[in-house]
């Protein structure tokens, strides 16, 4: 019985996890999810690539699939770095990737940032 509960409340869990995440579209899920998220940021993403979707990279036969995607844009050292934990730790299906930092050229300010960051979001597979 009590393992039956346990069950049923990492189900629950799960459920609720799976209705966050991407399904049939990770593109416009991911820029839907961005525009929202990045209103409290003063983080400029002009660029992002449409996804490549495969097989999740870090545990073979993982129930989900993965959808990649590069951005690029431009922010200060502190803006940036608040952007990505804030990211990472309200949406635990995406994780950032590669990601390089230079100096911006032209920028408004001398510690604005340009940066470029593989996106690696989990994607629920579509069920009939």
């Amino acid at each position: 019985e009590e393992t039956r509960e346990q069950l049923a409340n990492v189900s629950g869990v799960l459920d609720r996890f799976e209705e966050d995440m991407a399904s049939s579209d990770p593109y416009l899920w991911f820029i839907t999810t961005l525009r929202r998220f990045r209103q409290s940021y003063d983080v400029n993403i002009p660029q992002v690539s449409q996804p490549s979707v495969g097989d999740v990279t870090l545990l073979p036969g993982f129930p989900y699939k993965q959808a990649t995607l590069n951005v690029a844009g431009t922010a200060s050292f502190y803006d940036l770095g608040k952007f990505i934990a804030d990211l990472e730790n309200q949406f635990p299906q995406i994780r950032l990737l590669n990601l390089s930092l230079e100096p911006a050229s032209g920028g408004p300010e001398r510690n604005t940032l340009a940066f470029r960051m593989d996106v690696a979001v989990l994607v629920k597979p579509n069920t009939p």
